[in-house]
């Protein structure tokens, strides 16, 4: 990695943080002209072709629009602040967001407001998308003018922009004449005709009307503005407190007393549809030969009535959703006590009873993890046996869908080094989807997506001996070291960390491709390892 290289992505977070301490920027403006040109300096390892200008990167451009809240390309001011009122929610529609959840709510004809809960972390993974978006969104611009300049000098001239020009509702063309349309568009952008495919395909049609929004506007029309001061440890504490309070109480309301308790930061359906007797009984009178069949899930419960029979039933089987604040992590708590072995995934191998709860909450956005934790843990502390962690991320050593089990974290930038001791190992997969499990080195926890590059990352692969690259690890990881150093969790406590590979980036196997059905294989697997690691402790 060249000096340049390394200079252009910390000067990329300085001057991303001084927009956001100043409290607005444009990113078609100076500001945003400079975050453009440091992040091409960058050389992103996800987004390979930022330099080539005649070439538009549709696998980046994927995974930003995915990132960014639904119809960004439409928007002219995105107001961020750390949460959004009830008079907004009460007054305005939601907006929905793809692969990063964050309350967003349409304020205007070509205005959203957003939360961020996750702080800097999150914010410089945003900017830094709101960035590979706006030099793609200049790629398109410069083409786009590039084709009116000939059109003057030859007014026969015919080209797919005619075709975009002439398209009032994109969606009512044929088969046959979007495959042209987007092969035509693929073309013109120098890009892969079925990469221009899949990104149609997840935007439900929409990418002729993001080249057409993108062409009528100009470089310099979205504003950002943050209404916030981010960062604030009061802010973050308050919530975390708030949050934690309204957990404990509902799990004082159930009734579970002191009993041992592991806490699992995962998703919301994985833990408990391995353990819900409905699904079990309900894919039984449906004639499933096969329970496990998670992608299916949807058909046992399409419906309010099923869902609220599903949470009835479940909670009969000591699965139980908490009520938290609007906007915070969910939590669910299940009683193992009163699980029935006999109706939960067979793959779990059931050993004994214990007589404990599990806590799974939702898997938390950057510096929210640390804080979220720090509370539970000095809620709980003297009652747990076992935290779990899981989450997907780059692999650096296997493919996508493989499983990594770090032994430490070690944070890009300050080169923070934090201990896991990793209690899950290769032989909790025995049985399990067809992944392989990698183990025996740290992950990197990098701030942003784009903020780091190829030679970065094969860095920390041969000389760390890194396993892969996330960005949340770190804040949970110094929670559990300050909670040790404090006294608050014992050293027996079991620390299990596990990620699934949602992209290969030193392979060229990036995150714009979805793992869509294959995740859902390597996500079990994490989640019946994480309960017989806990099954196979006695409470």
């Amino acid at each position: 990695m060249s000096l340049e290289e390394r200079l252009a992505i910390q000067e990329f977070e300085t001057l991303a943080t001084a927009m956001v301490l100043r409290g607005y920027y444009k990113p078609g403006g100076d500001s945003g002209t400079s975050l453009r040109e440091l992040m091409a300096k960058s050389n992103p390892a996800l987004y390979p072709h930022v330099r080539d200008v005649e070439r538009v990167d549709i696998g980046a451009l994927t995974y930003v629009l995915k990132r960014l809240p639904d119809g960004f390309w439409k928007i002219r001011q995105i107001t961020i602040a750390r949460e959004i009122s009830p008079e907004v929610q009460a007054d305005f529609a939601p907006v929905k967001t793809t692969a990063r959840r964050r309350p967003t709510y349409q304020t205007g004809t070509d205005s959203y407001a957003t939360a961020f809960r996750g702080g800097m972390t999150d914010l410089l993974d945003f900017i830094s998308a709101i960035t590979c978006y706006q030099i793609e969104a200049d790629k398109i611009r410069t083409k786009y003018r590039h084709y009116k300049e000939k059109k003057v000098e030859d007014p026969t001239r015919f080209a797919v922009w005619d075709e975009l020009e002439a398209l009032d509702r994109p969606k009512e063309m044929t088969a046959e004449q979007r495959h042209s349309l987007l092969h035509a568009l693929s073309v013109e952008f120098h890009a892969d005709y079925g990469e221009v495919k899949e990104l149609d395909s997840a935007l439900e049609g929409r990418f002729p009307e993001v080249v057409q929004s993108i062409t009528r506007s100009g470089a310099k029309d979205l504003m950002v503005v943050f209404a916030d001061s981010f960062g604030i440890v009061a802010d973050y504490n308050r919530r975390a407190k708030v949050w934690t309070q309204t957990v404990s109480r509902a799990i004082d309301e159930f009734g579970f007393g002191e009993k041992p308790m592991f806490i699992v930061s995962s998703n919301q359906h994985s833990i408990v549809n391995c353990l819900s007797p409905y699904l079990r009984e309900a894919a039984k009178a449906k004639g499933w030969d096969d329970p496990t069949l998670y992608a299916n899930t949807k058909d046992l419960i399409g419906d309010e009535t099923a869902e609220q029979a599903r949470r009835t039933r479940d909670a009969e089987g000591g699965i139980h959703r908490l009520e938290t604040p609007e906007h915070m992590p969910f939590c669910q708590v299940i009683d193992l006590a009163v699980v029935d072995p006999e109706l939960v995934d067979a793959r779990v191998r059931w050993t004994h009873r214990p007589d404990a709860v599990i806590l799974n909450m939702d898997y938390a956005f950057g510096e929210e993890g640390f804080f979220l934790f720090n509370e539970l843990l000095e809620a709980f502390g003297s009652r747990l046996r076992g935290i779990y962690i899981m989450g997907k991320a780059g692999t650096f050593v296997g493919k996508r869908g493989d499983i990594m089990l770090p032994t430490f974290f070690v944070k890009l930038g300050t080169g923070d080094v934090y201990d896991i001791s990793d209690c899950l190992g290769p032989e909790g997969f025995e049985g399990l989807a067809d992944v392989e499990v990698h183990s025996g080195g740290p992950m990197l926890t990098v701030a942003g997506t784009f903020l780091q590059n190829r030679e970065v990352l094969e860095y920390f692969r041969d000389r760390w001996h890194a396993l892969g690259v996330e960005m949340e690890g770190t804040p949970y990881a110094r929670a559990i070291a300050q909670a040790r150093l404090r006294g608050r969790i014992g050293e027996d406590v079991d620390l299990g960390v596990a990620y699934y590979g949602s992209d290969a980036p030193l392979s060229s196997d990036l995150l714009s491709v979805p793992l869509g059905a294959e995740g859902i294989g390597p996500a079990y697997a994490v989640t019946i390892a994480i309960l017989r690691n806990i099954l196979s402790r006695p409470a």
